[in-house]
């Protein structure tokens, strides 16, 4: 069904039974429905989204949703513009606060509904009233900064102040590490992503040709799968590897005192 009215993601679970019924084809298990109960008597813990879809997405002999089309990208997407949202700030410089305060007091909030459509209707408008030329100048004083959301400018920077700290306290780093495992040729990867092998004879019995591309496509059929190969191969590797596990913390480059990676 489709309309010109947009359905609410947030507290609408029947939302999510709509849009994928071969994943809820009972009508429970969706994501922040609170009102199923199978006792009255019998409270259920309330889960966020996030843990739910995280559930959801863990490996297991039903791998649905890992495998299927759209839940992953739409959940993400869903998630993400929540972060975006809750986290939002708008960041001003200490010695601003004044003008900025001025001008919040001369913004309303019909101005910014009016002056809003005007933009729409023409970007280059020119603004009029004095709530108008007020909320024009906000712009050029005011930043808006994403917390916590990944991918965002805020988080990039926060990771450079936190290179910047570890180079301040340890000196600079002796060994740069780009780690690129590769899921396609890896038989672990394929288990996780739930094809039957054998691991004791998967190098014995590989078909020509054919062999690389069925990998290739179990590998695309299951991104989830793709990325806990990817964090299992670099929790392996930091861990026994390069022995941040370690009780004596030494690896194959010896003691490591500290180390940062980032996700491209």
């Amino acid at each position: 069904p489709s309309g010109s009215t947009p359905l609410p993601t947030r507290n609408n679970p029947k939302l999510f039974g709509y849009l994928w019924p071969t994943l809820f084809p009972y009508g429970v298990g969706m994501m922040e429905n609170e009102d199923a109960r199978s006792n009255d008597t019998i409270g259920f813990r309330s889960v966020d989204m996030k843990t739910h879809v995280s559930h959801l997405l863990q490996s297991g002999p039903n791998r649905r949703f890992q495998t299927h089309l759209s839940f992953i990208f739409v959940m993400g997407n869903i998630i993400q513009r929540r972060q975006t949202s809750f986290n939002a700030k708008l960041a001003v410089k200490r010695s601003w606060f004044p003008r900025v305060e001025a001008l919040l007091d001369k913004v309303s909030d019909s101005t910014i509904e009016s002056y809003t459509e005007k933009l729409k209707l023409n970007p280059y408008a020119q603004a009029e009233t004095e709530g108008e030329k007020a909320a024009a100048d906000l712009v050029k004083y005011v930043n808006y900064v994403a917390d916590h959301i990944p991918g965002s400018m805020a988080e990039i920077q926060e990771m450079r102040e936190e290179m910047f700290s570890t180079v301040n306290t340890d000196g600079l780093p002796h060994i740069f590490l780009t780690l690129n495992p590769t899921d396609t040729n890896n038989p672990i990867a394929q288990v996780l992503a739930g094809r039957d092998l054998d691991l004791d004879k998967f190098f014995d019995d590989l078909k020509p040709g054919a062999e690389n591309l069925e990998r290739s496509s179990f590998i695309a059929q299951n991104p989830i799968a793709a990325a806990e190969f990817f964090h299992t191969s670099v929790k392996i590797l930091l861990e026994i590897l390069l022995g941040t596990k370690r009780q004596n913390r030494k690896g194959i480059f010896g003691e490591v005192s500290v180390y940062y990676g980032v996700v491209e």
